[in-house]
């Protein structure tokens, strides 16, 4: 009884989750089971492709939502991308194509990323765990990148500089006009 007193006590003192660290933690532990399914169903012989190809119809589908209105770029990305069938000879297109759509849309400072990933698929020796590591990073990097687009999209309809505050320089002097601005005559 005493034991059962203090299991109630621990639970009640623990400090509550919120509702957003909540769905994070859900959809953190969902992304996990879902790549490892894929790992599971990639090392299979056949290797099962459904899974995978559900991951790579909602990559297809989040790159076209960076430009809603234009149903020409969607047919683009999904003649670029999508496949039929998944096996050795398409995979190489479908991750190329995915890090060429990406790079269309991401700012300069993100290119060492995608760099990055062609350089890990052209020197990768395992491409079960290569594809898994890159899914999962693609996944985290186009959200990441969706969430900036949609920032600077904000900022341009308030009239603001779509240059996000932190990478903007410091400009001293008068309404954005520097005091010590430079002619370009000697």
């Amino acid at each position: 009884m005493n034991e059962n007193k203090n299991n109630q006590t621990n639970q009640t003192s623990s400090p509550q989750m919120d509702h957003d660290g909540f769905n994070q933690l859900v959809e953190n532990e969902a992304r996990l089971a879902l790549f490892t399914i894929i790992r599971r169903d990639l090392t299979q012989d056949p290797p099962q492709t459904e899974s995978i190809k559900s991951v790579i119809n909602q990559l297809i589908e989040g790159l076209t939502k960076f430009v809603p209105s234009k149903t020409k770029v969607h047919e683009q990305i999904r003649a670029e991308i999508f496949q039929d069938e998944i096996n050795l000879e398409t995979m190489p297109t479908i991750i190329l194509g995915l890090i060429g759509w990406i790079e269309k849309f991401q700012c300069p400072a993100d290119d060492e990323v995608t760099r990055g990933w062609r350089n890990g698929f052209r020197e990768a020796e395992n491409y079960t765990e290569f594809i898994i590591k890159f899914l999962a990073e693609y996944y985290d990097h186009s959200e990441k990148v969706y969430r900036e687009v949609w920032e600077a999209r904000k900022r341009l309809l308030d009239g603001e500089n779509v240059i996000p505050p932190e990478h903007r320089r410091e400009v001293k002097g008068v309404n954005g006009v520097p005091t010590d601005m430079k002619t370009g005559r000697r």
